[in-house]
């Protein structure tokens, strides 16, 4: 059994996680005193245990709490940014609240010890957010135009340990993994373990999403898989870009 208050309690606790995380995950700005008034408003959703809500109404309801808990919480700035946050508030609370409900279901351990497990929950799910993110935003379509005629179409992932330059004409390397009929050169590179050469050739131009067409881009070849992509694009290009 749970009392009216240790609800309210439960219930405050998790949409300051909620918040807070949302806070974190999108980098918004907010205040202690925003969230706990934003959680304070979030209280509001118990009323449905003494009101009697159909499907519809309930959900509308809870909607507009949430809407008023993120303008309280973050204030407007823009409706890209607000629906941007509602929709990751959301997220996060169905998330969570699957896992709540999971273990309440299972009867593994009460229901208010569970609350304890809700920071180690919400650590895990930013980290992947976080990595999700980073892979989304470090790949670019690529597209090599050979001298042949031919054009290689590739999946880029911008890799921020590839820095490698040819030393001679100091062009910087990208590297793919597919056989192509070029005339090649042999690049040396060093690698944490040693050194060695690399068969690179010169493209007759590279166009990269996000970045543009760039004539001063050698291109290597290693015989080696990736997962995911099939050009490792050099992190240069990515600090020239954010110049």
């Amino acid at each position: 059994m749970v009392y009216i208050d240790e609800l309210l309690l439960i219930n405050f606790i998790i949409d300051y996680v909620l918040i807070d995380f949302t806070s974190v995950i999108l980098k918004l700005n907010s205040t202690f005193i925003r969230k706990i008034l934003s959680c304070l408003i979030g209280e509001l959703s118990i009323l449905y245990l003494f009101i009697d809500f159909n499907s519809l109404s309930l959900t509308i309801y809870k909607l507009i709490i949430g809407i008023f808990m993120i303008l309280v919480a973050f204030k407007y700035n823009d409706i890209k940014t607000f629906a941007n946050t509602l929709i990751y508030f959301y997220s996060f609370a169905f998330l969570l609240g699957g896992i709540l409900y999971f273990f309440k279901m299972e009867n593994l351990i009460k229901y208010q010890f569970v609350l304890l497990f809700i920071p180690l929950i919400m650590h895990f799910y930013k980290k992947l957010t976080y990595n999700l993110k980073i892979l989304l935003t470090t790949k670019y379509k690529v597209n090599i135009y050979l001298k042949n005629g031919k054009i290689l179409y590739l999946n880029g992932y911008m890799d921020t340990g590839n820095n490698l330059i040819d030393p001679v004409t100091l062009k910087k390397i990208i590297i793919i993994n597919k056989d192509v009929d070029e005339n090649f050169m042999l690049v040396p590179y060093k690698t944490i373990d040693n050194e060695s050469l690399m068969k690179c050739f010169k493209p007759q131009k590279i166009y990269i999403d996000g970045i543009g067409e760039r004539n001063d881009i050698l291109v290597g070849v290693i015989n080696k898989k990736f997962i995911g992509y099939n050009c490792l694009l050099n992190n240069q290009l990515l600090k020239e870009k954010k110049c």
